[in-house]
């Protein structure tokens, strides 16, 4: 008889903060030059194929990070609209 392992789902116990920002790329000025997920970690990454992955909800926490990349993007592809 084999035993199926089922996959076990983590539950944060933390409270989620709510967005106050919101992220936007324009993709056809980004030339991933990964600037942002230097300046961001916790809102941008590149994949390993060079894709650029990013949170479009910016949590309070994460605000002075998200405006760091927009004032760094060398492309100015980033735009960061606070509520």
């Amino acid at each position: 008889m084999t035993r199926r392992l089922t996959p076990r789902t983590s539950v944060s116990r933390e409270p989620r903060s709510e967005a106050v920002a919101a992220l936007s790329v324009n993709n056809d000025r980004c030339r991933r030059y990964g600037t942002c997920s230097a300046e961001a970690p916790d809102l941008f990454q590149l994949t390993v194929t060079g894709e650029l992955q990013y949170r479009r909800a910016v949590p309070a926490e994460h605000v002075d990070q998200a405006r760091s990349a927009v004032r760094c993007c060398p492309m100015l592809a980033i735009v960061l609209k606070e509520r």
